[in-house]
């Protein structure tokens, strides 16, 4: 129904961000990362949506970029796990943390999170493992090519440099950049990744 909302943010509740647009204030139920993501923009941003219609409800779930709202649709289908609970477990651990937790079988790491113990984790890693692969995974590796190789120049290790431009590019604050920004600063974030772990 709805894909996104763009417009500025107006304030905050405990996991509500508010939203203007044009003219009209929107109440949005978000992870405490999405809410973060947003308060810094001054400018207009963008917030993906989600709407969860009940017959007693109607609830508007906002992320802060496509990759999150995936895997919070991917944990909902999940047998006991419904939309509050996967909001408080984005706002508990990055999704590309989430996503190698989950393709490792890490359910240690799962049941730290908010409401999650044990069991709940294995059944997450039972449903999901391996299903939260975006379908535009190919596209970056093709875009991240002349990264890959100006990193490799330098003398880093061309699959690190892969992963480094992977995780840095879904990093929230990535996903207000502009393009011509992008490229640039996600060349930089990876040296200092990669430095770090040399």
């Amino acid at each position: 129904m709805y894909n996104s909302l763009y417009g500025t943010f107006t304030g905050r509740s405990s996991n509500t961000i508010f939203l203007l647009n044009n003219g009209v204030e929107w109440s949005i139920a978000a992870s405490e990362r999405t809410i973060q993501n947003a308060a810094k923009n001054k400018d207009k941003i963008r917030i993906f949506t989600y709407l969860h219609h009940k017959e007693d409800t109607m609830v508007l779930y906002g992320f802060i970029n496509e990759r999150e709202r995936q895997v919070f649709l991917e944990l909902n289908k999940v047998s006991g796990i419904g939309p509050k609970q996967a909001l408080r477990m984005l706002s508990g651990i990055s999704t590309e943390e989430l996503v190698a937790a989950l393709d490792e079988g890490n359910t240690d790491r799962l049941s730290m999170l908010p409401g999650i113990g044990k069991k709940t984790a294995a059944k997450i890693v039972l449903a999901l493992r391996g299903k939260l692969k975006l379908e535009q995974d190919t596209d970056k590796d093709e875009k991240f090519t002349e990264l890959i190789e100006a990193l490799s120049e330098m003398g880093f290790d061309k699959k690190s440099a892969k992963k480094a431009l992977t995780e840095i590019s879904s990093r929230d604050n990535f996903s207000q950049l502009s393009s011509d920004k992008f490229e640039k600063e996600l060349f930089r974030e990876a040296i200092v990744y990669l430095s770090s772990r040399g």
